[in-house]
């Protein structure tokens, strides 16, 4: 495969990439979130596209404290996502790794709250 040259054809080649990656894990459908693609376990947002060049990934306050002071190249956020439990990612700078790491931890968190189901109730015994 040749190598991406510009910045727009390294962020689409690490877009597919980490797309192919998702796609890939069990339960995850293609869809949207306030109207941008998005991909999804279920109905829970894993990530979504904010633009050609950014995701938005769904993790926990602590994930993204950890994510943004590990990685401030790849992640940030800015008023909108201050007090929303995401993070953005810059493509451009995302190394494959971190990013395939950080969107398995959301798929995970997608499927935990999905996974916990009430127990079927059971039935009453009847009076004799």
């Amino acid at each position: 495969m040749a190598r991406a040259k510009t910045e727009a054809e390294r962020s689409r080649k690490t877009l597919d990439e980490i797309v192919r990656f998702t796609l890939a894990l069990p339960d995850v459908v293609e869809s949207t979130s306030y109207g941008k693609p998005a991909l999804k376990r279920g109905d829970k947002l894993i990530f979504s596209l904010r633009d050609a060049d950014t995701l938005s990934m769904v993790c926990s306050f602590e994930e993204r404290a950890a994510l943004l002071a590990a990685h401030p190249r790849t992640f940030f956020i800015n008023d909108h996502y201050l007090n929303w439990p995401a993070v953005v990612v810059r493509l451009l700078d995302a190394d494959p790794k971190v990013l395939r790491a950080a969107v398995t931890a959301a798929w995970e968190r997608a499927g935990s709250k999905t996974r916990r189901r009430r127990p079927a109730a059971r039935p009453r015994a009847r009076p004799r």
